[in-house]
């Protein structure tokens, strides 16, 4: 019979005595020279060791047997058994705990680049248009409260004749009244912005460099194409997580008053969100007989009176992200624009 050498302990005293471990058919058999007893296999459990620490072996009797040959023991009594093999093998093994946890943390990472926004996409549809209005009107106050929108400076009538040519350039059958706002926003700069529900801002620094009407009308297409898309509620869903889209879906905004205006001003759109905006654009201007590459030369001039700006300002901090003046938009669709006037 094969003996291992293990250090036997009663349990009812500390001291350790020295044991030969053997096995006869379905028993195991444990002497120390002066005692010998015997257990059967199904009643002894092996507590797997960690490192260098022995493995144990615990006896129905309340004793236990200190192993340091662990593959010899484990021989002897047939192994552990499959849950406890691969939480010892888990534990051994520091590469594969490291494998886990770079697998788990790809998993969260995908989950939120491409998870949450899906998930937010398709819950927003679900957002009642007057829980949007709601948003944009708190959303107004805050800028306003916060000192970042002022009245503007120009005239009422200019304001209305924005109004008129973003309705030349809506669809039939869109589910928004759009209003636009003219406001005074020096900590904003040249920009145009859509809020949920049809509300678009324009700043009076906007209208003093773009002061050609097709221009103005392709920017306020892009940002209707934004409200359409519900590309700002998406993204503030994105950042303020599901719970806050199915807040939003019961029509109760009232929880979210103080966060979501937070969030809807602090948003930028993603490269999808700007590509649907100006895809839309550029079906709306065709649709008037004009030329898809005024969104690119507008957003050019933008473009240029920011970096202007940044360069005699570079602390000027910039709460909405100006439009790119990127290759795809200044070649729409692969068409070739002529320099801009």
């Amino acid at each position: 019979m094969v003996t291992i050498t293990a250090w036997w302990r009663d349990g009812k005293s500390p001291q350790a005595h020295a044991a030969n471990v053997g096995r006869s058919e379905d028993e195991l058999i444990v002497s120390n020279g002066n005692d010998s007893r015997r257990y059967w296999l199904a009643d002894v459990r092996l507590e797997a060791g960690v490192d260098t620490l022995p493995d144990v072996l615990h006896l129905p009797d309340g004793s236990t047997l200190e192993v340091a040959d662990r593959l010899a023991i484990r021989r002897l009594i047939g192994g552990l058994p499959l849950a406890e093999r691969s939480s010892h093998w888990l534990q051994q093994s520091w590469r594969v705990l490291l494998g886990a946890l770079l697998a788990a943390i790809a998993i969260c990472w995908t989950a939120w680049r491409y998870g949450l926004p899906l998930l937010a996409g398709v819950l927003v549809q679900w957002v009642p248009v007057g829980t949007e209005q709601q948003l944009a009107t708190h959303t107004l106050q805050w800028l306003q409260q916060n000192e970042l929108l002022q009245p503007s400076r120009l005239p009422a009538t200019q304001q209305q004749a924005l109004q008129t040519r973003l309705a030349t350039l809506l669809p039939a059958h869109s589910r928004y009244h759009y209003q636009v706002l003219l406001r005074d926003a020096p900590p904003i700069g040249p920009n145009a912005f859509a809020l949920p529900g049809g509300t678009i801002v324009v700043t009076d620094q906007l209208l003093r460099i773009i002061n050609r009407p097709d221009e103005l009308a392709a920017i306020l297409a892009h940002e209707a194409g934004h409200v359409e898309g519900r590309h700002s509620l998406r993204s503030a869903v994105e950042n303020l997580g599901v719970l806050a889209a199915l807040t939003l879906i019961t029509g109760d905004a009232s929880s979210l008053t103080l966060a979501l205006p937070v969030a809807l001003a602090n948003a930028s759109y993603s490269r999808e969100h700007e590509r649907e905006a100006d895809s839309f654009a550029f079906a709306a201007l065709r649709r008037q007989g004009l030329s898809p590459c005024l969104l690119g030369y507008g957003l050019q001039r933008i473009e240029k009176e920011v970096r202007s700006d940044r360069a005699a300002n570079p602390d000027q901090h910039s709460w909405f992200a100006s439009h790119p003046a990127t290759s795809d938009r200044s070649q729409p669709d692969g068409q070739r624009c002529p320099p801009p006037a």
